[in-house]
C-alpha cells in the first residue's frame, strides 16, 4: 500500500512541474518535453469535457488531477 501511495504523490509532483515548465518553457524544450509527454494523455479526458478554449484559456486538467488524486491517497490511507 505504502508503494502506491508514493507512486501517487510522485504523480502529483510530475504534475506540479509539468504545470510550472507549461510557464516558463515551450513544449519542445527537453525538461518540458518529458514531462508534457507524460501526462498528454492523463489531461485528454478532462479536456474532452471541460476544453481550454472555454474556459478563457487556463488549463483546469492539472488541478483536478491533483484533487482526485489528494482524495484517492486520503481515501486508502483511511483503509
Amino acid at each position: 500500500m505504502g508503494l502506491v501511495i508514493m507512486f501517487l504523490n510522485g504523480l502529483i509532483y510530475l504534475i506540479i512541474i509539468d504545470a510550472v515548465l507549461s510557464w516558463v518553457q515551450p513544449p519542445s524544450a527537453l525538461p518540458r518535453k518529458i514531462t508534457s509527454s507524460l501526462t498528454s494523455a492523463m489531461y485528454t479526458p478532462i479536456h474532452a469535457i471541460i476544453s481550454p478554449q472555454k474556459t478563457g484559456g487556463i488549463d483546469f486538467s492539472p488541478l483536478i488531477w491533483i484533487f482526485g488524486i489528494q482524495f484517492l491517497v486520503g481515501f486508502l490511507v483511511r483503509l
